[in-house]
């Protein structure tokens, strides 16, 4: 039987392959777009709240963000009501380039399921998201690959 996570993992490939094609004339890879995503649809969001969004590490996120903002897409202040953390903001570099980047995120989509059928995408996502919740669930239990 050939493995689930083949095809799941070769499918990410090829849309981070895309993706860093498609970003780099915004001087973004494709793991960064999807910071400019979250801070986009919610400015003032805070810094401690993207590891858990983006499903990352909180040093992979400050170095993110410390790239987004020499970069002009961003810019990070203290949080009006708790200035442990910081808030970040998009800037109107971001918000100019968002849209495009939601047209090149959504032409993924749409091109590599077009094949399906309505039904089979609402299929595909609902299969995808059990799938992600019981990854979510085995790692969070520690669980690693059988000895």
């Amino acid at each position: 039987m050939e493995l689930t996570y083949k095809w799941i993992g070769l499918a990410h490939r090829w849309y981070q392959l895309y993706l860093n094609r498609r970003l780099a004339d915004y001087g973004l890879s494709g793991s960064q777009y999807l910071f400019l995503v979250h801070i986009c649809r919610q400015p003032g969001l805070t810094q401690d709240r993207l590891p858990e969004l983006v499903h990352l590490n909180k040093s992979n996120v400050t170095r993110a963000l410390a790239h987004l903002e020499r970069q002009g897409y961003i810019r990070r202040e203290p949080h009006p009501q708790d200035r442990r953390t910081t808030a970040v903001f998009p800037t109107p570099r971001a918000e100019a380039a968002y849209p495009q980047i939601m047209e090149i995120i959504s032409g993924w989509d749409e091109s590599v399921t077009e094949p399906l059928t309505e039904e089979e995408r609402r299929t595909l996502q609902e299969l995808l998201k059990k799938v992600v919740g019981a990854a979510q669930t085995y790692s969070a239990e520690g669980n690693g690959p059988p000895a």
